[in-house]
């Protein structure tokens, strides 16, 4: 067995590496998309400010009403469902192509880091169409399938379009203020608009939809080489959710019914083979709290700062990097994140908890797996008030 330690040993590191790169990837097809977004909703706003010039008071009143009962209303809606169809048409080609460009080469990488690591091993081919197929027909997390994620995407923007304008015409704002709600200005780079909206709603399901895809590749490369089962590999940093941490090291047989990561947007944990009971080599970890820095632009010039977040190692100052406890380093990959979790210190385990949930850890002795429900919903204070009355007494004196 000692061959196939070592075999595992370098597969997680190989795995643990490439979800950087993959992320990276999906950034290229996020940017892509991004673009293509800017210009339609530049086009929106040139198409809909002249329409919008034309409508009277009456007009505007129908359409709050929901009403298109005149030729420049009618012409409004056609404006707004042409918008709709091409976003949708921009999004599925560009969706489609990457879709099956990324599951071929996941196939391929994760066949060619099995080969090379297992002796003896034959290198197998899959097909990446149908590797893309069975995701579609795979669900994601919370039952949706990955058109209905895509078109919900599409759909919400055009509901957004219409409240945007409606909102507008309610509060008595002029058709360059109503345009100018949708598109954002220049000088935020039309972050402060509603089609920015739209760009991190499509990036939070293009992030999502990759994962997907290449642990099904994983999984289909796994089963054609007879890996009888798969262990659930969380990320060890502070901005891996609960679920996950209460998932990771978790081990299921291939080919059944098991809870499959992406559990929820931009999940990036994945699935590796297990040759053995447990993990076993290395897996990196970032232990790093949320840093204070950096503000936007309010519409009136006004500096809002930012609240604190996690940034690369890489933006961090030195400074930044000092008080937020940055460390890098790499565990045993048999630590799980609940063992990782528990040998880092307070203020790391009460900021990614909260205190309420940091102290019923501490001192009314919850597991990480205690703080969410099977579906990976996290319970609120109340729920778990209710679920634990007695805990929630002897820690809380309530």
């Amino acid at each position: 067995m000692a061959s196939l330690r070592d075999a595992q040993r370098a597969i997680v590191a190989a795995l643990a590496q490439h979800a950087s790169y993959a992320y990276r990837a999906s950034s290229t097809v996020v940017n892509q998309l991004n673009r293509e977004i800017e210009k339609l909703g530049q086009e929106l706003a040139e198409k809909l400010y002249p329409v919008l010039e034309r409508l009277s008071s009456g007009e505007k009143e129908a359409f709050l009403a929901g009403r298109y009962n005149s030729s420049a209303l009618k012409q409004l809606k056609k404006v707004i469902e042409q918008h709709t169809e091409r976003l949708d048409d921009v999004i599925q080609e560009i969706w489609e192509n990457s879709a099956v460009e990324f599951a071929r080469y996941e196939a391929e990488y994760i066949s060619e880091v099995l080969e090379r690591a297992v002796d003896g091993l034959a290198k197998v081919t899959s097909d990446a169409e149908s590797i893309v197929r069975k995701a579609k027909d795979t669900p994601v997390f919370g039952g949706e399938l990955l058109h209905d994620l895509l078109s919900d995407a599409v759909a919400r923007n055009e509901a957004q379009v219409y409240a945007a304008i409606r909102q507008g015409f309610a509060d008595g704002q002029t058709n360059s203020e109503v345009v100018r709600a949708l598109r954002g200005t220049e000088a935020l780079r039309y972050e402060d608009g509603l089609m920015h909206r739209s760009k991190i709603e499509v990036e939070r399901v293009v992030r999502t939809a990759r994962n997907h895809i290449g642990n099904i590749a994983y999984e289909d490369v796994y089963e054609k080489l007879g890996v009888k089962y798969v262990v659930v590999v969380a990320t060890l940093d502070g901005r891996t959710s609960k679920y996950c941490a209460a998932m990771d090291g978790t081990r299921y047989k291939v080919g059944e019914a098991f809870p499959r990561p992406p559990y929820h947007p931009h999940c990036r944990t994945m699935l590796a083979p297990s040759f053995d009971d447990e993990l076993v080599g290395n897996r990196p970890f970032v232990r790093s709290l949320k840093v204070r820095g950096g503000y936007k632009v309010g519409e009136d010039g006004e500096r809002i700062p930012l609240q604190p977040q996690f940034r690369p190692v890489g933006k961090m100052t030195k400074a930044q990097r000092e008080k937020a406890g940055l460390k890098v380093g790499q565990t045993k990959a048999s630590t799980s994140y609940s063992k990782w979790f528990a040998n880092q210190d307070a203020a790391f385990q009460r900021e990614w908890l909260g205190p309420k949930r940091y102290k019923l850890y501490k001192e009314g002795g919850y597991d990480l797996s205690r703080f969410v429900d099977p579906r990976g919903r996290q319970y609120t204070l109340e729920e778990l008030r209710r679920r634990d009355a007695e805990t929630f007494r002897s820690v809380f004196g309530d």
